[in-house]
């Protein structure tokens, strides 16, 4: 057992430009044996089926890596064979639907046994925050990047090549080899996974700043991607921070939360009772139903999730988004779902 705990967030948003998100996240606080998974894909923008393409490399992971590692596949085994069935997946339901070029970047990290191994293919990134230190685990699979490696483009002119969007690899290609990366890993950690949406607007650095100066993941997300739009909201952007908790403080939170959560039932809080309340909320870029308060004590949120529903956030109508980030307060479950699709059909 390891001296720390991985806890993630994760939020995607479509920007201002494009009209639809082919990114798509994947976060799994429990993958099995310990391990925690999580992954950022970014649907191929301008091609046919980016978001089919995205979709099954993250629902392939989730399904994959869990039962690979409860077969005893070893965790770098068991990411990398996850990997390449969503590479043969893509390619299949391509040749199926007559979708030609469909394909997806992935970055996928997996948290077990004191090590992050991260999984990787096309310009979607991972980086390692300790301390004050930002470390980008990835190299970026694209033709700037093969030229500023070669010494062929100065770092400097990078960010504005004409085609810095072009990809030397990606999964549903011919060229989809998986790049490995094994990084040990402590408490107080902290892991970043982007699209090149987020990263392309938002320096390395400003990053690690951002993600530093704000302890909850969530509203670290939140704040990221707020700063991208800012700058244009140019593409689609998509983030997931993995915070790594020692294992004492979950202990602490465990034993204090219910003498906090008392004092604030005692303080006026008796109205909600928590077992029958629920609500709609966000779950990476998924709508979830939630049972519980939207909210949290000393970090600890006083909410579980019943159903991460199919619809994403950017299906709702675009009044009630925000509303969902705070929580739309429903008497059962039945009623949660109810009230998603009335947001989904109105205007």
């Amino acid at each position: 057992m390891t001296g720390f705990v991985a806890r993630g967030a994760g939020r995607s948003e479509t920007g201002r430009v494009r009209e639809v998100n082919e990114d798509r996240l994947m976060l799994l606080d429990d993958a099995g044996r310990g391990a925690a998974l999580y992954s950022v894909a970014d649907g191929l923008g301008g091609h046919v089926g980016g978001s089919i393409a995205s979709e099954l490399a993250v629902s392939t992971l989730a399904t994959e890596v869990p039962a690979l590692l409860a077969q005893g596949s070893p965790p770098r085994e068991a990411l990398a064979a996850a990997l390449r069935r969503a590479n043969a997946i893509i390619r299949a339901r391509a040749a199926t639907l007559d979708l030609a070029g469909m394909a997806t970047t992935c970055t996928a990290l997996l948290v077990a046994g004191g090590e992050g191994i991260v999984a990787h293919v096309g310009d979607t990134r991972a980086y390692l925050l300790r301390g004050r230190e930002m470390h980008q685990l990835t190299t970026d699979h694209s033709l700037v990047s093969e030229l500023v490696r070669q010494g062929g483009l100065a770092p400097s002119r990078a960010d504005a090549h004409a085609q810095r969007h072009v990809l030397t690899r990606a999964l549903g290609s011919d060229s989809a080899e998986i790049d490995l990366v094994t990084e040990p890993l402590r408490a107080g950690d902290v892991l970043v996974l982007t699209s090149d949406g987020l990263h392309t607007a938002v320096s390395a650095e400003e990053i690690g700043a951002l993600v530093q100066a704000t302890p909850d993941a969530d509203e670290a997300c939140r704040a990221l991607l707020g700063l991208a739009n800012a700058r244009g909201g140019f593409d689609n952007a998509s983030v997931v921070v993995v915070r790594l908790t020692p294992r004492w403080v979950m202990r602490a939170f465990r034993l204090l939360a219910p003498a906090v959560l008392a004092a604030l039932l005692l303080g006026g809080w008796g109205a909600y009772r928590l077992e029958n309340t629920y609500f709609l909320g966000v779950r990476g870029d998924r709508v979830a139903v939630m049972q519980g308060v939207p909210a949290r004590v000393l970090g600890v949120p006083l909410f579980s999730v019943v159903r991460v529903t199919p619809i994403s956030v950017d299906q709702v109508a675009p009044a009630y988004r925000s509303r969902l980030d705070r929580g739309l307060r429903a008497r059962s479950a039945t009623e949660a779902e109810s009230m998603l699709h009335d947001l989904v059909s109105r205007p």
